[in-house]
């Protein structure tokens, strides 16, 4: 699996970005998603220049399995970013990737600062969680 990938952390405030490279995985940066419009674009940019073959988003399931509101934001978020992006939009389950982009943050001495801008953090365990489930399915 040596394609590029983009991975997202959506949220309606921010949005995290993370890029990955044959199984390895870097934060990228947080953009505002407060204008979805602004941030697809934003995206659909970042995926032309990294020429991502494939965007990765975070989707938000209960422990349970279950969709909640936030799922179907997501969901609606990814509709329109596969159309104006003209990108393949696949999912990736986030359960628990905010959790573990925090602990992250702390473990690597992030100031409480740092640790409050995750996202970024959260969109790499989400690529990197994409990628152990796709290539160990193989």
């Amino acid at each position: 699996m040596n394609e590029t990938l983009l991975g997202i952390d959506y949220g309606s405030s921010k949005i995290g970005l993370a890029i990955g490279r044959g199984g390895v995985v870097a934060p990228l940066r947080i953009i505002s998603g407060k204008n979805a419009e602004t941030a697809i674009h934003e995206i659909g940019r970042l995926a032309l220049e990294n020429k991502a073959s494939k965007i990765v988003v975070g989707l938000p399931i209960t422990a349970t399995g279950k969709e909640t509101g936030q799922t179907r934001e997501v969901r609606k978020f990814a509709d329109l970013l596969k159309v104006l992006s003209k990108v393949p939009v696949v999912f990736q389950n986030e359960f628990g990737s905010t959790a573990g982009a925090f602990e992250e943050a702390f473990e690597k001495g992030y100031s409480q600062k740092g640790r409050r801008l995750e996202d970024h953090l959260a969109a790499a365990l989400i690529l990197k969680n994409y990628y152990e489930d796709n290539t160990t399915t193989k």
